[in-house]
């Protein structure tokens, strides 16, 4: 009996301060494990924008090119880039309004996949806040000093007294 009460105290020891120990790093290591949620997003963002960036260098170094080839291409490229109007009567011209131009940016700014970037976890957020913190730790602290009182080391029974 003595065995099985010893096992069942150490069970509930081990669960308790465990459980008090995690909530205590939570309290102290959570805006950090944030934290490297958002360095792994700037990261992922960082490499996207490279990754556009390389693809306007080239663009631009095919333009550069066909300039250099074609003189006559600077005559079609500068309606567009300058905002002039076109020359040429043959030319096809599309008539764009502004509420296209504002569903297309709208379109093109949400693609941009902000939700594929790695987002914390609904509970890290809420448990990131001051008050949550200040409470996970003043609870983690109490839950181990209750283990240790309540589930610590047993005391010998005194044997009973010869009258």
């Amino acid at each position: 009996m003595q065995k099985l009460e010893a096992i069942l105290r150490l069970l509930l020891f081990v669960i308790c301060s465990a459980i008090g120990i995690l909530s205590i790093a939570l309290a102290t290591l959570g805006n950090e494990w944030k934290g490297l949620y958002d360095t792994k997003a700037a990261v992922i963002q960082t490499e996207r924008n490279n990754v556009k960036i390389e693809q306007i260098i080239k663009d631009h170094e095919v333009l550069t090119g066909q300039i250099a080839t074609d003189p006559n291409i600077l005559a079609k490229i500068a309606p567009l880039t300058l905002g002039s109007d076109v020359n040429d009567p043959n030319e096809r011209r599309a008539n764009i309004t502004a509420e296209m131009l504002d569903k297309a940016k709208a379109v093109l700014n949400s693609s941009d996949d902000a939700a594929s970037l790695p987002q914390p976890p609904i509970w890290l957020q809420r448990s990131t806040t001051d008050e949550n913190r200040i409470i996970l730790f003043v609870c983690g602290a109490g839950l181990v000093v209750v283990s240790f009182a309540c589930f610590g080391k047993m005391k010998k029974k005194a044997a009973s007294h010869k009258a």
